[in-house]
């Protein structure tokens, strides 16, 4: 069997990297840079010394400091204009999944007309744009080694895609220093989204060993450190595993990609508006059970990750009940809470199954299933 695997985003680790940012822009020949970021980073300081580091390489800073949770495409558009009218040489974007997918998206549209939802999906033929410096600043999208950027749809209501080597960074800064004022429950609902990367990629249609090997080290270090990280955010060993596994298991779904758990986690984000690793969170157990059937022997590898032996003569229905029980274990101790605590409405999380069977990743799952399976699974995970 011939596999192809993904080539993965130079990276710069460890305590201090952010600060490199500079120097780095300078190498790459930027004189003028998009600093992509949120107004929390401003709140607590990290953009401003980011972007004084940038300017005082000597490079000028465009800075747009409104970026909004699961980016929506007219938000992206408008930034593309102001990074067109510029004339930006390089972008840097310094936060989480959606300030790092904001800036994927921005510089798709540098060279190529808008709208953004014209170029959903995997796309190689598009006009490249500027090197882009990524720097994050949770433990969870491993965005900013990924080749995608997920963007809302304001007009259709869902998520959606974009992919290809403009989705690329040219180099992702890692700094867990940067995560040490993380708060807790974003710890956790972003350490949950590093986690369900991890096992999803190794249970959907395209498993390889390069991303089971990578996700394997995600998952055991996350099962170790996310409660730590939880527990003590300022454990500085803690955020260091996290930051790492969270980019491992980027590295892993580049190759092998996510499926069922993240289309299910679309849905629910895009309908009750909470944050993605929450909305990942929320069926995964229930979804590396039902991929037990096809995908066992991975399945077994998970639960064995955990610290939990399979016996050899198990079931593919033994090991994918023991998997459900040992993540929805997992996911309670770090206080993620299930779709009643949330204060959803069963009707409405059963009506979004069709949404689930018509998103993107829904085609990279294990097997196929219908969308009365897929309610079935979101009622039995409602108040699990």
């Amino acid at each position: 069997m011939i596999t192809n695997y993904d080539v993965f985003v130079p990276a710069l680790m460890g305590s201090g990297a952010s600060l490199r940012v500079g120097m780095k822009a300078r190498a790459l020949g930027c004189r003028k840079v998009l600093v992509v970021h949120d107004q929390g980073l401003k709140d607590v300081g990290i953009a401003d010394i980011i972007i004084e580091n940038i300017q005082a390489a000597g490079i000028e800073t465009v800075v747009f400091g409104n970026v909004l949770a699961d980016p929506p495409d007219i938000l992206v558009e408008e930034v593309a204009e102001l990074a067109r009218n510029e004339k930006i040489d390089g972008i840097v974007a310094v936060g989480g999944g959606s300030s790092i997918d904001t800036a994927k998206g921005v510089n798709t549209l540098i060279n190529n007309p808008p709208p953004i939802l014209q170029y959903f999906g995997y796309r190689t033929d598009l006009k490249p744009g500027v090197p882009m410096i990524f720097i994050p600043t949770t433990s969870g999208t491993g965005s900013e080694v990924t080749n995608m950027a997920v963007i809302s749809c304001t007009s259709r209501g869902n998520k959606d895609s974009v992919m290809g080597p403009h989705c690329l960074g040219t180099l992702a800064l890692i700094d867990p220093d940067l995560t040490l004022g993380l708060p807790a429950k974003m710890t956790a609902a972003t350490g949950i989204d590093a986690l369900a990367h991890a096992v999803e990629c190794m249970t959907g249609g395209q498993v390889n060993p390069l991303s089971d090997a990578l996700a394997k080290e995600a998952i055991r270090d996350i099962v170790k450190w996310l409660p730590i990280a939880y527990k003590d955010g300022s454990n500085l060993e803690a955020r260091e595993k996290m930051i790492n596994a969270s980019m491992f298991a980027g590295m892993a779904f580049s190759n092998a990609l996510v499926h069922l758990g993240h289309s299910i986690g679309h849905s629910l984000g895009a309908t009750f508006h909470i944050p993605h690793g929450l909305a990942c969170a929320l069926v995964l157990p229930e979804v590396i059970e039902y991929s037990a059937k096809s995908e066992w022997k991975n399945v077994a590898m998970i639960c064995e990750c955990f610290g939990e032996k399979v016996q050899e003569d198990a079931t593919w229905e033994e090991i994918g009940a023991l998997a459900n029980k040992l993540l929805r274990e997992f996911i309670k101790s770090v206080d993620i809470p299930n779709m009643k605590e949330l204060g959803f409405d069963l009707e409405k999380v059963i009506a979004i199954a069709p949404m689930v069977t018509g998103d993107a990743g829904f085609a990279i799952a294990p097997y196929r299933i219908t969308a009365a399976k897929v309610a079935s699974m979101l009622q039995a995970a409602f108040d699990a």
